[in-house]
């Protein structure tokens, strides 16, 4: 029996208040071992997404499976207004599954994709924007550069500069040592003469840098729905971001950038007093940005043949460089 007028009914409109989402995965089953100062890493990369957004900007945490603690503790985040949205998974559902998950059901046109151990600095989000608005092809950006991204599933970008869309040029970075430290926090040597010159590209009077990673990066909202709809039922890796987000990105026609400036430090799983000293420099951005509209663009598919043509040609035409340093990797277990 129903009595009465469900009030929503009688405004059922509801209103626009966030164009940019930031989604977080957290996953701490135990508070020992590998895991035993995650928690600490994780207040980091939480907290300083929370005073780096904009008013325009939320966060979802996606919780996969943690231990009863943190679980009480990611419900005090939201309780106090630093999380506004909290998923909570009883049991590890997987790292891809679990974010894509959280991203399908956002509505923010643009969509951040975090791995739990970044520490984000001011201004990271103001200039992740504007790529997307100067550069109308963009699919995904990533607040940090890196050289050796530039062919790493980048041929629609590539085909861009080969007809025109785009001028490309090599640049010098000004900031070797935030890059070097990136490297490090992968396990790579780090060779200035070769990995601290970027593959600058500028349209509309903006610069941006040829590549994306995906340990924390921007997405168009609408291509998550042309990703592969099939879960992965991977824990974490296992080509999994490769096959499931960067991949299917080139492959619809998008573009795959990064900023020119390194916006965020990958932490690890153990604070470092480099950290900290960065955490304390965050403050709270108190901006209110008008609600962005992204400018509308449609898929333009490429089969294999003309990524492996436009690269070749891109490469032939604006790489000149001797045979890259070899990357030695520390951890070639991930």
């Amino acid at each position: 029996m129903r009595t009465g007028i469900n009030p929503a009914k009688l405004d059922s409109q509801l209103s626009v208040q966030y164009h940019h989402r930031i989604v977080i995965p957290v996953f701490i089953p135990e508070l020992s071992g590998y895991f035993e100062n995650l928690k600490e890493v994780y207040r980091l990369c939480i907290e300083t997404a929370f005073k780096s957004q904009h008013s325009r900007s939320a966060i979802t945490v996606v919780d996969n499976g943690s231990c009863e603690e943190v679980k009480a503790w990611l419900r005090e985040l939201q309780d106090r207004g630093i999380i506004e949205t909290l998923i909570t998974h009883q049991s590890n559902i997987g790292k891809i599954d679990a974010i894509i998950g959280a991203a399908r059901g956002s509505r923010e046109p643009l969509i951040t994709l975090s791995d739990s151990d970044i520490l984000f600095r001011n201004g990271w989000q103001e200039e992740v924007e504007s790529v997307f608005r100067s550069f109308p092809k963009s699919g995904a950006v990533a607040p940090f550069p890196i050289a050796r991204h530039m062919y790493y599933h980048s041929s629609s970008t590539q085909k861009a500069v080969v007809t025109g869309d785009m001028k490309f040029s090599f640049r010098e970075t000004d900031e070797h040592e935030l890059i070097r430290e990136v490297y490090e926090s992968y396990g790579w040597n780090y060779e200035p003469a070769y990995d601290g010159v970027l593959p600058v590209v500028q349209k509309n009077g903006k610069e941006a840098v040829m590549g994306c990673g995906h340990q924390v990066f921007t997405i168009r909202r609408e291509l998550f729905f042309d990703m592969p709809l099939s879960p992965s039922f991977i824990k974490i890796g296992a080509g999994s971001e490769l096959n499931w987000i960067d991949k299917p990105i080139n492959e619809l026609g998008f573009w795959r950038l990064s900023t020119l400036k390194t916006y965020v430090h990958h932490m690890g799983n153990q604070l470092t007093e480099e950290n900290k000293a960065a955490f304390e420099e965050v403050v709270k951005n108190e901006s209110t940005p008008n609600l962005l509209a992204l400018p509308q663009t449609e898929v333009n598919k490429m089969n294999l043949w003309e990524h492996r043509f436009f690269s070749k040609i891109f490469k032939l035409k604006n790489d000149f460089r001797p045979p890259a340093p070899e990357l030695t990797v520390q951890f070639k277990s991930l």
